[in-house]
Formats: structure tokens, C-alpha cells, sequence
């Protein structure tokens, strides 16, 4: 192991340490299948940490009846589980607030995947368990390989499967500890025999079906490499956080090295069969040194899709010398081996030990090294140097400078000596470096040497020197001049990197701040086209797949953006293959049209197509669209997620005003029910029985009772019509005194027993509302009050202008809201079991009040009662001023 001056810890990595250590760690027991005894191990663990003295104990534990993992659990304190009913059945979930409350150093909790019943405070487990580690409580759990979300489909291809239940890789590469908990296939096979897994009807079914050999064999393989993989993932997360550099061998790992020139496409051949003899994961990079040309670059993408068809991953790295960006990488990654081609012979550069390859083995003796050659590769790059060469104004450039530093010299030559008029030719050098390249500065130090020699040393107007001292000045001059020149031409090439790097996160800061406000897939197709099209000065098309699964343009950065048949049949075949097609590929590249699919994970949400407008598209665009791209599917892939979201919490939303409708109609509507045909019954079977006033009794009954579903059936109605917004406002002008005498007259028989006082402030103006809707909002308010008010109180009906609004407050004498309750009595259902709601009703009178009454830009609030006695209901609504002719009109 080489020390270097960069053997430090890196800060980001003891960043991330010390917020880890903020909150608390996660521990996760990681098995192959079910019945490896996962949290038979989680529980011998805990009982181990409780005799040293931890304080740990069970959130939940999923025994399935196993007495060896019940009997784990006795001695080790445990939170009782909430109770709670869904669709007829009582289940028992996690209770987190109990938890929390009691704060333990370790909580386990069993079965991370697990989905909660609705209701609770969070859908899946692993939510809760983010809960407790925000709070600085450890968690323990357990899971199964198969519930990993990235390995999905390939379970399901495994097993014939679909796991419903799946945690996020996240939940994984987060935990501070993960054991695997191992059992050979004969051994679980076994055990499920035994009726250990499950009992012995279940376990027939499972040997037939899951718990096949070839299945486990293939579930216990995935559960290893997870394993190798994160174990690989914290020794090199160790090695920044102690500024090692490495390697350690601890897992095979390959890089190989490709120029675009030389084998490239060998080179990733050889480097996958490696990869997949070693069981090692494997990265195809390329060290982009700033003179990248268009042939040379269009190479290196060509095997980049190679490499990542043979599911390597690719990188592009940025600096001015290969051996060193590359051992840096290989160093950061923890890389055993080193893949890399021989393309050309430089004898000149082997003299001095200065070849790639030998550099590479003086350097990278830490690492085991091999080299491939390729005997065509090099008369392409000899004949690649030559197209390599800069413009031609680079060159006249250079001996622009080099005839004017000689006329500067000749001019000054009376005024100083000899040896400082080198300084002219140097700074010209200096000059033609920093505004051209490495290439034209080394010929901009020969020609300044030569033109030194020629002008001004004696014998003149010859290369000759007889002086020793100026041919020391002479050969001193070039090596600073080349010396100078390469540094100076290296600090551009240097500069004009960053100023790219710097161009491209501006695109991207400013394509995300696009894609930040855009809330559906029309507005990000409409911006990210955009976009792109202002950063390239191209066409632009976004394409995107329609009910048919046929691709139709979603958006265009022109009006005017046709494309033909091979192009159309070139987009298809990037959204079926989620390859790149067109110009620069390997498919239908004779069009002048590249289409990128916008795809993630398994899902494509269409393609963008970008026009090139002449044969000498550069390279580098393409390289500045990837990038683009990534962050318009992950736009994309966020807006389909949200709209994901929110169709479940609908769903979930919708389920619960279900069950909630469905309790309500079973006991709010059956008890009218029930009473209307138990008094219709006796007067049809105890007619000539009943006296007068019997029947009048009953008769009224009926009325009542009827009336009383009549407005439990109309509430309904009102709330399916809020629900689904149908409710339409048909406003006209009127008096507040109209509407409360309407309502008052309807709730004339609900307030026999009460005393009503009636305030309306006078000279109060015309409401623009829906009348028949203000009116219902108040009938259910004094309604209300009129439920709740004790034998001979007082109900207090009031309006006034208050601050620019109308105020209508209805306030009564019974038992009151308490102070948590006075904005829940507004949802749906709720009736709180005590005080104002807690006595009858669905709970959707109020609940239609703050509909009705936002719909007219008002609000509607519970406050306490008269001297803090009772309930006072108070609705605000907005003051609108008539027009004109309305004035007139009531003048």
C-alpha cells in the first residue's frame, strides 16, 4: 500500500458517520427464505443483550405458533400491540406510540416488509421502524431476501412468485448491522418437514411449490451476494473514513480501461468473462482528457453500451494524466484488477519509462494488472494523432506571436542585455499556451529558441554559437519554454474542463428548476423539450407511448417537427429495446435522428429524439444530453410516483368513508327505520284498541321518525355532492333575516323545549350566496344546538358585520365541545363519543356546514359557549358590495 499526501480520512464520509450516530442504528437480520430461523436468532441475540444489561424490548414478534421462538421471548419486557378491527376481523399491529413513549435502547420488531392494516399511522412497517430511528431508539428486525425491491422481478422469475411486500433497497444500505441468517436447502427442507416452518398442510403445499430445492438453492445464492455486496460496501466506506487507500482484496472487483481508439470493445469482453468467472462486479471507464474528438468519442460510447448490455457499469472520468485518474478510481473502488490495452509502441517514451504501461506498473503494484494489445489498433491511432491536430488558426497564431516577440526584441535590444531579451520569447511562449494548446506551445518554444539564436546571438543570421554562456542562455530557454508551455497549455485544458463542468450543472440547476414546478407529465414533456432544444440549438421531440403502447409526439421544441417513417420506426425501437437509436448508434444510423429512451429500473415513460442538423454534431452535446435525460425521467418517474400516491390515499380515503357510511346507515338510518314501522305496526294490529290520543301519539311517531331519516337521507345526498364536486352555486342576493326566518321555521319542532333568542344586527347588507344552501348549513347548525340543549335553556341566534364579514353565531347551553374536539366536529364521521357529537347522529351535519359554507369563501368555527358554558357556532361569510342597479333598485 502506496501512502501518498492524500491518505486522509474524506469529510464527507465522517459527515456521514457522526449523522449516523444522531439517530439510531438499525440492525437487520437477513435470510434467505422463510423458517431459517431469523428471529429465533434475533431473540437469542437480545436475551444475550439483556443479561449484559441493555435495555431492550419486543415491539412485535411474529412467532406462527413456533413454541422454541415463543419461549425465547418470556424474560424480555414487551409493548402491548394495538387491537384494531378492519372488514370484520381484529387484527393486532405495532402500537408506535407506546414505543415512543417508552423510549427504549432497543426495540425488536419482526418482519420489516410487513404491510399495516389501514388506519395506522403509517402503510408499510419499515415507515414505523424510520419513526423510531428518527427518535434515537435502535432497532432490530428481520426480513427475507425476496422482499427486496430491487430484486422483484428476478424472485418472480426465480420462483414463479410476486412478492406483494417489498421493502426499499434504501431501508437495506442504511442499516448499521446486517446478518445473515444461513440454512442449506436440505436443512429448511427438512425443518418444513418437521413442521418447524408451518404445519403440516402448509407445508405439503410449500414443498410443492416455494420451498423447492432449485428455488432455495437460488434465493440462499441472492442472499450471499447482498451480503458480499454490502460487506464490499463498508470496507471501502472504512477506507475513506481512514483515509486508506487501498486495495484491500477483500472482494474482486474489475476496472477496465478503454481510450475509444484502441480494443475497446476486447477490452470489455475480456473484462466481463472476469467479472463473471470471479462472481466479481465490474466497471468499464474512460479518462476524458479534455482533446476528445468526435470519432474518438463516438468510440467510447459504442463501448459503454457494449459494456452495459453485458451489465457492467460505466464511467467517464475527467483530468490530464490517465494513469493517475485511474488508479484513483481503482483505489476508491476497491479494485483487485486492472484490465487495459496496449494500442501503440512509443520507444521514446519506454526509454524514459514514461509509457502507460509502465507506469501503470510502477504505480499500481497494489493491483494485479492486464494488458491487452491489438496490432490494428495502431495505425488508427497513428492515423487518429494527425486528425487530432488543433485548428490551423492555432498555428498561425503561434507564429503571429513568435515574428511579433521578435520584432519586440529587436526593438528593445539597444536598451538591455542580451540573456533578458529570452524573457520576450518566453512570455510569447506563455501566450500561445494559454490561448491554443500543449502542441502549438512546444512549437512556439522551438521557434522562439530558433529565432533567439538566429536574430540576436552571435555570429548573427545563423544557427551557429561560438559562446558558451549563450548557448547555456539558448538551452536553458527551450526546457523553460517547453517546461512552461506544457504547464501553461495543461492549466488550459484544465480551465476549459471546469468552465464544461461548470456549463453543464448550470444546465442542470436550471433544467431542475424547470422540472421542480411542474406538477404532470404534459408540463414536463413541455419543458424539458424546452429545454434541451436551448442548450443544443437543435430540434427537440419527446415522444411518449399511448393507451395502444404505440408511440405518439407528447412534445416538440417546434411547431413544425416531422419525422418519417425510419424515424418513427427507430423511436419504437428505443422504447422496446431502451437502447439508443439513430445517428452514432449501431441502429438505423443513417437517420439524421438520435432518440434516447426515458427509461428507470424496468419502466420507459417514452423517447427524446434530437435532430442533428449537419454531419459535425459534436460528441460532447450527446454526453451534456445524458445527463439532461436522467434528470427528466427522474421528473418523470416523481410525477408518476406522486400520482401513484395520491390514487392510493384515495383509495385508502375511500375505503374508510365506506366503512364509515356503512356503520353510520346501519345504525343512524335503522333506527328510524325500526321506530316508524314499530309504530305502524300497532296501529294496524291494535287499531280499535289505541284511544284517540294513542294513535295521534303513534301517528306522530311516524311523522317524526320520518322527518328524521328525511334529513339524515338529505345529508347524505349533500355530501356525495361535496365529495364529488357537483356542487354547483347558484347565487343571488338576499337578506340574512330571510334565511334565518326560513331556518328557524323548519327547526321550529326541535326547539319546543328550549327558549330562542334572536339578535340580527339592523342595516346589515345583502349576501351574494346560494340561499338554499345557507339556509340547510344553518338548519344543521341549530339543529345541533337543539340536540344537545337541557330541558328549558336558551339558544342564542345572532348576526352582525364583523371586520369586513357577515358573523352568524348559534350558541347554546348543553355540555359543550372540549378543546381537542373543536376541529374535528367539522370531519365526516366523527362524533367524538362525549359532549356535542357524543350523543347521536352520523356526524356529517357540521361536516356539511364547512363545505357549504367554504364553498362560499367562508369558514365555520366550534368556540365555547356564553360564559364558558355550552357550544357557540360561529360562521363567517364574505361581504360582497352589490352593483350599481342593485343599489338603485333597493333605494
Amino acid at each position: 500500500m502506496n501512502a501518498t499526501a492524500d491518505d486522509r480520512p474524506d469529510p464527507q464520509a465522517l459527515l456521514s458517520a457522526i449523522e449516523r450516530e444522531r439517530h439510531g442504528a438499525l440492525k437487520i437480520f437477513l435470510g434467505a427464505s422463510p423458517g431459517v430461523g431469523k428471529t429465533y436468532k434475533m431473540l437469542e441475540a437480545a436475551r444475550e443483550a439483556r443479561r449484559e444489561g441493555a435495555d431492550i424490548i419486543i415491539g412485535i414478534i411474529e412467532s406462527h405458533g413456533r413454541q422454541e421462538t415463543e419461549a425465547l421471548c418470556e424474560g424480555l419486557e414487551s409493548i402491548p400491540l394495538m387491537q384494531m378491527a378492519y372488514r370484520g376481523a381484529q387484527f393486532r399491529e405495532l402500537n408506535l406510540d407506546a414505543i415512543l413513549k417508552r423510549a427504549p435502547a432497543v426495540v425488536l420488531i419482526d418482519e420489516l416488509a410487513h404491510r399495516n392494516i389501514p388506519g395506522t399511522r403509517h402503510l408499510r412497517r419499515y415507515q414505523d421502524i424510520e419513526e423510531l430511528l428518527e427518535h434515537g431508539i435502535d432497532v432490530w428486525t428481520t426480513v427475507n431476501i425476496q422482499h427486496l425491491e430491487s430484486l422483484n422481478d428476478v424472485v418472480a422469475r426465480i420462483t414463479g412468485v410476486r412478492m406483494r411486500e417489498t421493502v426499499p433497497d434504501t431501508v437495506l444500505s442504511e442499516a448499521r448491522d446486517v446478518v445473515l441468517v444461513d440454512l442449506t436447502p436440505r436443512e429448511l427442507i427438512e425443518r418444513l418437514k418437521q413442521g418447524k416452518v408451518y404445519i403440516p398442510e402448509q407445508a405439503r403445499a410449500a414443498l410443492d411449490g416455494f420451498f423447492s430445492p432449485t428455488n432455495l438453492a437460488a434465493l440462499r445464492e441472492l442472499a450471499l451476494q447482498t451480503v458480499a455486496e454490502r460487506i464490499d460496501r463498508d470496507v471501502r466506506e472504512v477506507m475513506r473514513s481512514q483515509g486508506v487507500t487501498g486495495p484491500w482484496p477483500v472482494r474482486a472487483r474489475i476496472v477496465v480501461a478503454i481510450d475509444g481508439i484502441g480494443n475497446g470493445e476486447e477490452l470489455v469482453r475480456l473484462g466481463r468473462r472476469l467479472a463473471e468467472r470471479r462472481r466479481a462486479p465490474w466497471s468499464a471507464v474512460f479518462v476524458d482528457r479534455g482533446d476528445t474528438g468526435p470519432e474518438q468519442q463516438a468510440g467510447v460510447e459504442r463501448t459503454f453500451d457494449l459494456a452495459a448490455r453485458l451489465g457492467g457499469e460505466t464511467l467517464t472520468l475527467r483530468g490530464h494524466d490517465p494513469v493517475e485518474e485511474l488508479l484513483a478510481f481503482a483505489r476508491e473502488q476497491n479494485a483487485t484488477t486492472l484490465v487495459v490495452g496496449r494500442s501503440r509502441h512509443r520507444p521514446l517514451a519506454g526509454f524514459f519509462s514514461q509509457s502507460l504501461s509502465q507506469r501503470l506498473l510502477r504505480c499500481g503494484e497494489d493491483f494485479e494488472i492486464t494488458f491487452v494489445s491489438s496490432r490494428v489498433a495502431r495505425v488508427r491511432r497513428r492515423r487518429h494523432w494527425f486528425r487530432r491536430l488543433e485548428p490551423m488558426r492555432d498555428y498561425v497564431l503561434t507564429l503571429a506571436v513568435v515574428a511579433a516577440a521578435t520584432g519586440i526584441a529587436a526593438v528593445i535590444e539597444p536598451l538591455v542585455p542580451l540573456p533578458n531579451l529570452s524573457l520576450v520569447f518566453l512570455t510569447a511562449v506563455l501566450l500561445v499556451a494559454v490561448r491554443t494548446a500543449i502542441r502549438p506551445a512546444l512549437i512556439a518554444a522551438v521557434l522562439s529558441a530558433a529565432a533567439y539564436n538566429f536574430f540576436f546571438t552571435e555570429p548573427r543570421f545563423t544557427l551557429a554559437m561560438h559562446r558558451t554562456h549563450e548557448l547555456a542562455t539558448v538551452g536553458f530557454f527551450l526546457i523553460m519554454g517547453l517546461i512552461g508551455g506544457q504547464l501553461a497549455g495543461r492549466l488550459r485544458h484544465q480551465v476549459l474542463a471546469l468552465r464544461g463542468t461548470n456549463e453543464q450543472t448550470q444546465r442542470l440547476l436550471s433544467l431542475s428548476r424547470r422540472l421542480a414546478t411542474a406538477v404532470d407529465l404534459p408540463t414536463i414533456h413541455r419543458e424539458s423539450t424546452t429545454a434541451i432544444a436551448e442548450h443544443l440549438h437543435v430540434p427537440v421531440v419527446l415522444l411518449a407511448p399511448g393507451d395502444s403502447g404505440r408511440l405518439a409526439q407528447a412534445a416538440a421544441s417546434q411547431d413544425e417537427v416531422v419525422l418519417n417513417d425510419k424515424a418513427w420506426s427507430a423511436a419504437q425501437w428505443a422504447y422496446d429495446h431502451r437502447q439508443p437509436s439513430g445517428f452514432q448508434t449501431q441502429t438505423l444510423s443513417a437517420i439524421d435522428w438520435r432518440f434516447l429512451p426515458l427509461a428507470i429500473e424496468q419502466e420507459c415513460f417514452g423517447v427524446l429524439g434530437v435532430y442533428r442538423p449537419n454531419p459535425g454534431f459534436q460528441s460532447e452535446q450527446l454526453a451534456a444530453i445524458d445527463a439532461l435525460i436522467t434528470q427528466v425521467t427522474m421528473a418523470m418517474a416523481r410525477t408518476r410516483l406522486t400520482t401513484t400516491l395520491e390514487q392510493a390515499k384515495v383509495a385508502e380515503e375511500t375505503e374508510r368513508l365506506r366503512s364509515a357510511l356503512l356503520s353510520s346507515v346501519s345504525h343512524d338510518l335503522r333506527t328510524p327505520l325500526a321506530s316508524m314501522i314499530g309504530a305502524a305496526s300497532s296501529l294496524r294490529s291494535l287499531d280499535e284498541a289505541l284511544s284517540t290520543d294513542d294513535r295521534r301519539e303513534l301517528l306522530d311517531s311516524v311523522i317524526s321518525e320520518g322527518e328524521r331519516l328525511n334529513r339524515y337521507i338529505q345529508n347524505l345526498l349533500d355530501m356525495t355532492r361535496l365529495g364529488h364536486g357537483t356542487l354547483k352555486l347558484e347565487r343571488d342576493w338576499i337578506g340574512i333575516d330571510d334565511i334565518l326566518n326560513s331556518a328557524l321555521r323548519r327547526t321550529r319542532e326541535l326547539l319546543h323545549h328550549c327558549r330562542l333568542i334572536r339578535h340580527i344586527e339592523p342595516g346589515l347588507p345583502l349576501l351574494y350566496v346560494h340561499p338554499a344552501l345557507i339556509e340547510q348549513a344553518l338548519v344543521n347548525v341549530i339543529e345541533n344546538a337543539a340536540k344537545f340543549s337541557p330541558e328549558g335553556s336558551e339558544v342564542r341566534v345572532a348576526a352582525m358585520r364583523d371586520d369586513g364579514e357577515l358573523l352568524i353565531t348559534v350558541a347554546d347551553e348543553g355540555p359543550g365541545i372540549p378543546a381537542d374536539h373543536r376541529e374535528k366536529v367539522f370531519n365526516m364521521f366523527f362524533t367524538g363519543g362525549e359532549g356535542d357529537r357524543g350523543k347521536h347522529g352520523s356526524g356529517l351535519g357540521l361536516a356539511i356546514c364547512s363545505g357549504m359554507i367554504g364553498a362560499h369563501g367562508g369558514r365555520i368555527e366550534a368556540l365555547p359557549g356564553p360564559g364558558g358554558r355550552g357550544t357557540t357556532i360561529a360562521t363567517h361569510l364574505p361581504l360582497i358590495e352589490p352593483p350599481d342597479d342593485d343599489n338603485e333598485e333597493r333605494a
